[in-house]
């Protein structure tokens, strides 16, 4: 297969991990004046209203939270949690809504994902999972420290295999419980602990269809944050078809030729199903996969 370039996964920055120690060096950085900062609210990025730019000069910014994401070309990026109050000709809309109309260039998505998943982790990590006390922000917003029991939290990323099944000339996929209506997808599941992502495919194959996995090989990788996920994409070999549909995460699954998944891909309806749009990667699977 061609190599994958999945949205999100392009990240230019160098995340310059020595100036994360550096905590004056760091106070500098988000003062200068070739300082960039990524704002959000919750899960809603802000940028401005007529150039649709979402990397925002520190005007009036209270930067003490603020967190490095690194550097590219002399210019320091930074991720900052704001209120939903900003000035007149700044405007805001959902990640995915944003991501999806390429308001910036491919290769910088990938730092909004980064912005958004650091958020995200402070968010709903702002106290210590060992003692219940609140944590503070360490390392340039890369750590959470405890200081009553001296515990040193980091952020959190969940592996996710996403599975690109095929027997033959047909491909597999299903429609989760929760998808819109007619919506179908590569299967997908999240890994469990000291599991092999090889393993994690087959099982998760298995438990919500009943197909029986053989060879596993990887393919491609997508950061996904909603709210901070890794999606692992791979190929896996199906050893038969039969299917016996799980019920409670997969609503309906189906084998798929590959000469009708193309013209599905090509926005045919007739089938009366649709697949991912551009922004996941279960899409660039599927698109490899026809190619």
């Amino acid at each position: 297969m061609k190599n994958l370039y999945p949205y999100f996964s392009q990240n230019p920055l160098d995340r310059l991990d020595t100036i994360r120690r550096n905590t004056k060096q760091f106070e500098e950085l988000k003062s200068s004046k070739s300082a960039k900062f990524v704002l959000f609210y919750e899960n809603n990025i802000f940028f401005e209203t007529e150039t649709k730019n979402c990397f925002l000069s520190n005007k009036n910014l209270d930067t003490r939270a603020a967190i490095l994401l690194g550097r590219e070309n002399n210019i320091d990026y930074f991720a900052l949690d704001m209120q939903n109050n900003l000035e007149t000709n700044i405007s805001s809309m959902p990640l995915r809504e944003f991501a999806s109309s390429l308001f910036i260039e491919e290769e910088k998505l990938g730092i909004i994902a980064q912005a958004s998943a650091i958020l995200s982790w402070h968010r709903t990590h702002m106290f210590c999972p060992s003692c219940g006390e609140k944590t503070s922000m360490k390392h340039a917003g890369w750590r959470r420290d405890c200081s009553t029991c001296k515990q040193q939290h980091f952020p959190r990323v969940d592996p996710v295999v996403i599975m690109l099944v095929t027997h033959g000339d047909y491909c597999l996929v299903g429609r989760g419980v929760h998808f819109r209506k007619n919506r179908y997808s590569c299967l997908a599941g999240y890994m469990e602990s000291a599991e092999s992502i090889e393993n994690a495919s087959r099982r998760e194959l298995f438990e919500e269809t009943g197909v029986v996995g053989g060879e596993v090989k990887y393919i491609s990788s997508q950061p996904w944050p909603f709210p901070s996920t890794l999606m692992i994409g791979v190929h896996v070999k199906a050893k038969s078809k039969e299917l016996n549909i799980d019920g409670h995460e997969i609503a309906d699954a189906k084998w798929v030729h590959k000469d009708d998944m193309k013209a599905i891909l090509s926005g045919d309806e007739s089938f009366g199903f649709s697949v991912p749009t551009k922004i996941a990667i279960a899409r660039n699977l599927l698109e490899s996969w026809v190619s």
